[in-house]
C-alpha cells in the first residue's frame, strides 16, 4: 500500500515494524471526523492496528498500560504492543481475536458467561500494584459538581433532571481505596471469541487506564448504566470479579454515575448522537429518580 493511504507517520512506523502491509480500512474516527484507527494485514496475515492517540495523555496513559497492566491480563485476553511513537501519538498493536462483544449476537447464557469473564478482568486489572502507574484527575468534589451540572444545562437537560443529579451530588461520595482501572470498561472494548464450545474474553483501548477508585467508572458502568435490568449480569460480574460491592462502593457509584451523566450525554451528541451511550445516561437518571435503590 502506498504511503499517501495513511498519514506519514503511521505509514513510517508501520513500515518500521512490518515492511509490506496492506490497509483493510479506518476503523475509528477522532471528534472532529479525521481516522484515528486503521486496521492492516502484514505480509505473514497477522492483523495489526495502527491507532493515533487525540493527546499526550492517552498515549502515556496506553503505553504505560502495555508495559504494566496487559502482561497481568496475559497474552490471549489483551493485544499486543509491536511499537509507539510518542513523537506522533502512535501505536501498533496486534489485533486480539474476536469482535466487540456490543456487535455479537450471544445467548443469554454466553451473555452471563461474558459477565463473569469481565468480572475476572476487572479484578485482575484492579489488584495490580499502583506503583508507577499514571494517576487521574481529581478535582475538589465541589469543582466536579458544579462542571457537571454546567455540562446538564449545555446538554439542554429538562430542568426536572438537573434537580435530580443536583441532588445526586449533593453531598461527597465515600472514600473507597485507589487501584488500576480500565477507565473504559465496557463491551465496546471487551473482545470475545469461541474457542469450540468455549468463550474466551479480552479487552482493548487502554488510553484512558489511570489510578483511581473502581466507583469512579470501572464499578460504576457495570452496575449503573451496563446491568440495572439485568441481575443476572450483575450476579454473574461480581462472581467474576469475586465479591459483592460495599455499601461505600454502591454509594459512590450513584454519585460518580451522576457526574458522569452529562459527560455522556454531551460525547453522544457530539458522536451523531450515540443511542447507546443516550440510553446509558437516561438509565441512570431513571436510577437515580429512585428513592429506594438497588445499585
Amino acid at each position: 500500500m502506498s504511503a499517501p493511504a495513511l498519514p506519514q507517520g503511521a505509514d513510517r512506523l508501520l513500515r518500521e515494524v512490518v515492511g509490506r502491509y496492506e490497509l483493510l480500512g479506518v476503523r475509528a474516527h477522532d471528534r472532529a471526523g479525521h481516522p484515528s484507527v486503521w486496521e492492516v494485514v502484514d505480509p505473514s496475515g497477522r492483523r495489526l492496528f495502527a491507532k493515533r492517540h487525540k493527546n499526550a495523555l492517552m498515549h502515556a496513559r496506553e503505553t504505560a498500560a502495555y508495559r504494566l497492566l496487559v502482561p497481568a491480563l496475559g497474552g490471549d485476553r489483551a493485544p499486543s504492543l509491536l511499537a509507539e511513537d510518542a513523537g506522533s501519538l502512535l501505536v501498533v498493536t496486534v489485533a486480539l481475536p474476536g469482535t466487540p462483544v456490543i456487535s455479537t449476537d450471544l445467548s443469554a447464557a454466553e451473555e452471563r458467561e461474558v459477565y463473569r469473564q469481565a468480572g475476572h478482568l476487572a479484578a485482575v486489572i484492579h489488584a495490580l500494584p499502583t506503583t508507577g502507574a499514571p494517576v487521574g484527575e481529581y478535582l475538589p468534589w465541589a469543582q466536579e459538581r458544579e462542571r457537571a451540572l454546567a455540562r446538564a444545562h449545555e446538554a439542554r437537560l429538562p430542568e426536572e433532571d438537573v434537580a435530580v443529579l443536583a441532588e445526586a451530588t449533593r453531598h461527597e461520595p465515600p472514600q473507597t481505596a485507589l487501584a488500576y482501572c480500565h477507565g473504559d470498561f465496557g463491551p465496546r472494548n471487551w473482545i470475545v471469541r469461541r474457542e469450540g464450545d468455549r468463550l474466551l474474553l479480552g479487552v482493548i483501548d487502554f488510553e484512558r487506564s489511570h489510578v483511581e477508585a473502581p466507583a469512579r467508572r470501572d464499578l460504576m458502568r457495570l452496575t449503573l448504566q451496563l446491568t440495572p435490568r439485568r441481575p443476572d449480569l450483575r450476579a454473574a460480574f461480581t462472581t467474576g470479579y469475586g465479591r459483592e460491592l460495599t455499601p461505600q462502593e454502591q454509594a459512590a457509584c450513584r454519585a460518580w454515575a451522576a457526574i458522569d451523566c452529562p459527560a455522556a450525554l454531551r460525547w453522544a451528541l457530539d458522536h451523531h448522537r450515540d443511542e447507546e451511550v443516550i440510553g446509558y445516561a437516561r438509565t441512570v437518571l431513571d436510577l437515580l429518580r429512585d428513592p429506594n435503590p438497588v445499585a
